[in-house]
């Protein structure tokens, strides 16, 4: 079961690994970043950072979406963790099932605008967002488990 959908440009870090993950009660984390999936020192970095138990995937857009009949019959709980709105609004394209996408840390870039705490988007994100939230997929926005959620209201965005 995936019970949670986050994007975080630093993928499994400190919040992600520990804070998320023991708050979800997530026994395995998937990254779905089409860099990481391509990038061994990523890919050893990722895997030193997660939680000892939590089982770890890192795949492409392309090789998630091949996988998605076999993680549908998991009993996992699933933690599901992109490294940007493109990936993420590729995967939503084709895969139209995620009900709620976490939006928890997208770095500052030249030309972004502030939209929550640490969640920076810039005009291709903002983009790639309504993209996602075409498919019927909610965006919102929530730093640690302990924080509001807010929904994200792509309108009132100003570049």
């Amino acid at each position: 079961m995936i019970k949670e959908v986050r994007i975080d440009h630093r993928l499994v870090h400190g919040q992600v690994a520990f804070t998320w993950t023991k708050f979800l009660g997530a026994t395995r984390i998937i990254v779905i970043d089409n860099k990481a999936a391509h990038d061994d020192l990523q890919k050893m970095a990722i895997n030193m950072a997660k939680p000892q138990g939590v089982k770890l995937n890192i795949f492409s857009v392309e090789e998630a979406l091949s996988k998605m009949p076999k993680v549908e019959k998991l009993s996992d709980v699933i933690f599901m963790v992109f490294g940007n709105t493109k990936d993420c609004a590729d995967f939503v394209e084709a895969y139209p099932k995620l009900p709620v996408i976490n939006y928890g840390g997208i770095t500052k870039k030249e030309g972004s605008a502030h939209v929550f705490e640490v969640v920076y988007l810039n005009p291709s994100e903002l983009e790639d967002t309504k993209r996602i939230l075409q498919h019927g997929t909610k965006v919102v926005m929530q730093q640690l488990p302990t924080t509001k959620r807010e929904v994200l209201d792509v309108d009132s965005i100003k570049f």
